[in-house]
């Protein structure tokens, strides 16, 4: 991407990096729209303004009321489009956090909350109004006289003045008084946003939402940017898994898209269902708790319901789904519609994100949606789950038959919705995985001429990872799809891995095991390369395991097929199949890899990557001396290792327990907890009879983060 291009020589936290940024994305062309909105608000809601409004016009003008209008102050910090847009957003639950507003159905102004509300009458709403409209004024004339806002003890002491407001905390409130000091805090209000912006600083966030915003303040005008110009510049750039350290987790990808499925009920009894699909959509209710996108969890969003609903009532289930239908449903994914639990009415595929329509009135939350089909069809495996929304994805055979059912009566063919997944290169790769190129090539073509390859050394070395971005690497995209991940253990067994029996409520049912489905799904893509990843290889019963395919994943077998021993299917392991497993050779407990399987496979040795360019360039990154010092030590410790005539190379300690760290958090403490809690526990097992070897070793590694 260009702006990692232009920029990578600095730091994404840092100031000059989004000083730069901003300079590049010319942000600063919309300092004079800023200070325009910001202008006008001040003339119309700011203290002077506030002070000269009484009776009605008081309410009228501060909060949502009986009147359509659109110039109040709640409406035009919670929804007015250039306010939202710019200074970000706080809607979201109900209009009680606003401490007072016009209930259009009761006809009644309320106070108090949704589980306590409280009717007033006019001429106490009008006091009430006057009470919050004189904390507002009280509160700005603080803030306003504070004087300099230079570390964050300033911001502790002003909100220590504040806090006898006792709406500081409020969203609301901290928006209006971002308005009037955009210099002072900063644009983030909810919590969520304000920990996640932090952390991604590597600053510990305050308790206190006034606090973390002048946090966040401080560290913007280090980067001579204004506070709307950071967040653009950090909801675009840095909020993107893309652009975190992938070594965080291994196993998982979450950034990558992948096609999911969804089986969801439209309304109560499905009564929605064709005003959905007409208007080419699909919704759900919650309608009271406002805009979804404001939560910032599910425990959040639990909390809020049972606030507005029922506090003796659980909503896991419920909070599930709706945090589901609004972050984990993508585009592209495919959407089942049922009624009932025995019947399937319609399909289709996702075309938006998430957005919230209060014009829908009671099923405000909707998605925009392809229908592909519209009928009726018995649901295909007994009777489906009595969510409204219920991730399918993980149940292959499940979701095969219901797309099975619009495979058959399609009135137009099925359209596959292409996915344009993220380049990935040898580049990335080597910035990634701690190797050097001369052994990335010779472990690409090894692949490529063997199709069967373990990766085995010694814990720590970073085979799981360097696995599965290898795969990326030669498929030149991270297309999870084509990649599969299994771990082998002692009762992992050929029914899991091909095909076997297994125990229904009538009887036995032959189900297909995890490998038979990769290469099927191989098999109908021969133009690109699949990846199946075996994590413990070596712990499995690799016999029992691979059965008849000891001879069908040879390189110069597939394509043969072979007689599998349910099913009597012929079967084949497809060309364009590559397994790759890994195996720790400091792993005492496991027997030697059956002979037969052994002259299927070539071994790499993934060895320890602290004298490779990568590791090198990380080190330098951290200047930390005490970091530098630790691995020293290590590097002494692993030729001792590798001398040592019970164990050798394949103990040495691997790179992976030193990734991940920081300038922020490569602390002594940090670096103590991995000598303590994971090098000397390791070299107790290596040298159990050894004490004295012990000491001498823990001591050394000790001093090197004193």
């Amino acid at each position: 991407m260009i702006y990692t291009q232009k920029f990578e020589n600095l730091p994404m936290h840092s100031p000059e990096w989004f000083a730069a940024m901003a300079e590049h994305l010319e942000l600063a062309k919309q300092r004079e729209w800023d200070r325009e909105l910001r202008h006008t608000f001040e003339s119309e809601f700011g203290p002077e303004a506030l002070l000269q409004l009484s009776g009605r016009e008081l309410l009228t003008r501060l909060f949502y009321s009986n009147e359509e209008n659109k110039s109040n102050l709640c409406y035009i910090l919670e929804r007015q489009r250039g306010i939202r847009e710019l200074y970000g957003s706080i809607a979201g639950g109900s209009a009680y956090k606003f401490g007072l507003f016009y209930h259009k159905k009761a006809q009644q102004w309320m106070t108090g909350s949704p589980s306590k509300p409280q009717v007033l009458t006019e001429s106490e709403a009008i006091d009430v109004a006057a009470s919050i409209r004189d904390k507002l004024v009280e509160g700005e004339k603080i803030i306003r006289e504070h004087g300099h806002f230079d570390s964050i003890e300033d911001y502790e002491y002003l909100y220590h003045k504040l806090k006898h407001l006792s709406f500081i905390d409020n969203v609301w409130v901290l928006k209006y008084y971002q308005m009037l000091f955009p210099k002072v805090l900063s644009v983030f209000y909810a919590r969520n946003f304000q920990v996640d912006v932090l952390r991604f600083l590597g600053e510990t966030p305050s308790d206190a939402p006034l606090v973390r915003m002048g946090q966040i303040s401080l560290f913007t005008r280090k980067c001579g940017i204004t506070s709307v110009e950071f967040a653009q510049i950090y909801y675009q750039f840095c909020t993107s898994k893309e652009n975190d350290p992938d070594g965080a987790n291994a196993l998982a990808d979450p950034n990558e898209n992948t096609v999911r499925y969804w089986m969801y009920a439209p309304g109560e009894g499905s009564s929605k269902w064709d005003e959905f699909y007409e208007r080419g959509m699909m919704a759900i209710g919650w309608w009271e708790m406002g805009d979804l996108s404001i939560f910032g969890s599910k425990k959040e969003m639990k909390l809020r319901m049972k606030q507005i609903y029922d506090p003796t009532l659980s909503y896991m289930n419920a909070a599930h789904a709706t945090w589901q239908f609004v972050n984990e449903i993508q585009v592209g994914d495919v959407v089942f519609v049922k009624r009932g639990r025995n019947q399937i009415i319609g399909r289709g595929i996702v075309e938006s994100d998430y957005e919230y329509v209060a014009e829908f009135g009671e099923y405000p939350h909707m998605r925009h949606v392809r229908w592909t089909h519209k009928g009726e069809w018995s649901h295909p495996d007994g009777q489906a789950a009595l969510k409204t929304l219920t991730d399918v994805t993980p149940y292959t055979d499940y979701v095969g038959k219901l797309c099975a059912l619009f495979e058959e009566d399609a009135d137009e063919p099925v359209v596959e919705t292409a996915i344009d997944y993220p380049a990935y290169d040898e580049e990335d790769f080597l910035k990634d995985v701690f190797m050097d190129k001369q052994s990335y090539d010779t472990l690409v073509n090894l692949i490529r001429i063997k199709k069967n390859v373990i990766l085995q050394g010694a814990p720590g070395v970073g085979k799981t990872f360097a696995a599965k971005r290898l795969a990326y690497s030669m498929m030149g995209v991270k297309d999870q799809e084509r990649v599969m991940m299994v771990q082998f253990h002692q009762s992992y067994s050929y029914e899991d891995f091909i095909e076997g029996f297994r125990p229904q409520e009538a009887g036995f049912k032959l189900n297909k095991g995890a490998f038979y489905n990769f290469c099927k799904k191989a098999e109908i893509d021969s133009d690109n390369d699949y990846f199946f990843i075996i994590d413990e290889i070596n712990r499995g019963n690799l016999s029992k395991i691979f059965g008849e395919l000891f001879m069908l994943i040879e390189s110069d077998k597939r394509g043969i097929q072979l007689q599998l021993l349910y099913s009597g299917e012929k079967f084949a392991v497809p060309q364009n199949v590559y397994i790759i497993g890994m195996m720790n050779t400091a792993d005492r407990s496991l027997a030697m890899l059956d002979y037969a399987l052994r002259r299927r496979f070539a071994f790499y040795e993934v060895c320890p990557g602290f004298d490779t360019d990568g590791f090198r360039n990380y080190r330098m990154d951290l200047s930390s001396e005490k970091f530098n010092a630790l691995i020293h030590c290590v590097e002494n410790l692993n030729r001792h290792i590798s001398e040592d005539d019970s164990l050798g190379d394949g103990f040495c300690i691997g790179h992976s327990y030193f990734c991940n760290l920081t300038k922020e958090n490569v602390s002594p403490q940090i670096l103590s907890s991995i000598v303590e809690y994971e090098l000397i526990p390791l070299l107790k097992e290596y040298w159990f009879d050894e004490a004295q070897k012990v000491r001498d070793w823990s001591e050394k590694l000790r001093s090197a983060v004193k």
